[in-house]
């Protein structure tokens, strides 16, 4: 008699989005919630159907993103398993972009999925203040181009974590000049730096 061997399952990763994107869904659906509907355009049909196969739509509504950010995520979603050709995949990109890019608001435009609260890191800019120092101007100008301040002043990082945000951020949706983008580190440092730094 042959000894039975014992492999470790894995998990398909695109069973588990799938499975979380599942979950997600039917805890909406308890709660009462409906899923928000998508905004119309070329493209909304694709993404409801390829996305949907994987998640929810409310990670996709939340997301505020530029167009090559957008390509990044598709793109991977793509090597996950979403199925779309390589044309469709274009079409789903512009759709994202140009619904949930940089500065769009969901608040204005009522994409704002049901149930989901304003929050700090939710909620709008103008109920958040910076601290005064040299460089605030210029982080409340780029940084709320995409989203509110709740996402600023709720973090502490290092020198090291502001400027790689920083920069990742100026990538894919704000255009800031070198200075600019050397006043925002310095001043994200000084004011939402850790302890000790």
């Amino acid at each position: 008699m042959l000894a039975k061997t014992s492999f470790p399952r894995k998990r398909c990763p695109v069973a588990n989005a799938w499975l979380a994107g599942f979950l997600l869904l039917g805890s909406e659906l308890l709660q009462g919630q409906a899923p928000a509907p998508l905004p119309p355009g070329d493209g909304r049909d694709l993404v409801a159907t390829a996305c949907t196969q994987c998640h929810a739509l409310r990670p996709i509504q939340m997301k505020r993103d530029g167009l090559g950010g957008w390509r990044e995520t598709v793109q991977e979603m793509v090597i996950r398993g979403a199925q779309l050709l390589p044309e469709e995949a274009e079409t789903v990109i512009r759709y994202l972009a140009g619904n949930f890019g940089p500065g769009i608001n969901p608040m204005q435009t009522g994409d704002l999925p049901p149930g989901a609260a304003v929050s700090p890191s939710s909620g709008a800019a103008k109920d958040i203040s910076l601290p005064e120092g040299p460089g605030k101007e210029v982080v409340q100008a780029r940084c709320t181009i995409c989203h509110d301040l709740g996402r600023v002043v709720t973090a502490r990082r290092t020198r090291d974590e502001w400027e790689r945000l920083t920069r990742n951020m100026i990538a894919r949706g704000p255009e800031a000049s070198p200075e600019q983008v050397q006043a925002m580190i310095s001043y994200l440092t000084a004011q939402f730096g850790k302890a000790g730094e």
